[in-house]
């Protein structure tokens, strides 16, 4: 299958209708049968061909306010009322706006209802982790969490004063001098000097007090390897 966004057909009404009926055809075979999964498969090797719904979602502006639309469609994701509008993230069907000097976070329902209100200076994607972006507040910066809902929360302070990817499932929290680690549903406080995280399988170790250690099941310092906890695992 190839889904190159270059290379994918557009995607029509007159498609939608046909696909329409021809889905249609599959209530005519018992599911899980032959018959059933010869058309499903070929119906779904077709789909994979055309442009994602989400290609034709467009930042739109009227009357000096900016929303999203979907052009194929013709209705508003994000209705034009805000000041700016950036993406999120597709995945959990959040929107990046700001209204007044100050960024919040809308739900994908048409309506601009607000995942979070704006109140924030300023919101900020990661390039790996789709799920989560970052805010920042008086200077400092913090976590907020994204889901399948449209929904959003804050799940740590605008406490760091720097907030890293890295090459692992985990964001590096920098409070001051001190170092921390944050995982989607876990964070681990930014209290230690160092901290080391394996690439691809292993303990991530930790410094405190220039002593190597490990990080056990309380987010404590250890240096015994059968308390240690906190791991890289693919």
């Amino acid at each position: 299958m190839n889904n190159d966004k270059n290379s994918a057909k557009p995607l029509t009404r007159e498609v939608l209708e046909d696909f329409t009926n021809r889905c249609a055809r599959l209530n005519m075979y018992e599911q899980g049968s032959d018959e059933y999964l010869a058309l499903r498969s070929a119906l779904d090797e077709e789909a994979y061909g055309y442009c994602q719904m989400s290609d034709y979602e467009q930042i739109v502006k009227e009357d000096g306010k900016e929303g999203v639309k979907n052009g194929l469609l013709n209705y508003y994701i994000v209705p034009p009322v805000f000041d700016k509008v950036m993406y999120a993230t597709n995945i959990c069907h959040n929107y990046i706006v700001a209204k007044n000097g100050k960024y919040g976070i809308t739900k994908a329902d048409g309506k601009g209802t607000m995942a979070l209100p704006c109140m924030f200076d300023s919101i900020e994607m990661f390039n790996t982790f789709l799920d989560v972006v970052k805010f920042k507040a008086g200077g400092k910066w913090g976590i907020i969490e994204l889901y399948s809902d449209g929904c959003a929360k804050v799940v740590t302070g605008a406490e760091y004063d720097e907030i890293c990817e890295t090459d692992t499932q985990f964001l590096l929290l920098r409070q001051e001098r001190k170092y921390g680690l944050y995982r989607y549903g876990y964070i681990l406080p930014a209290g230690f000097d160092r901290i080391f995280v394996p690439e691809i399988l292993g303990w991530i170790k930790v410094m405190q007090n220039g002593v190597w250690g490990y990080v056990d099941a309380d987010n404590k310092f250890t240096e015994r390897l059968d308390e240690a906890f906190l791991h890289i695992c693919y």
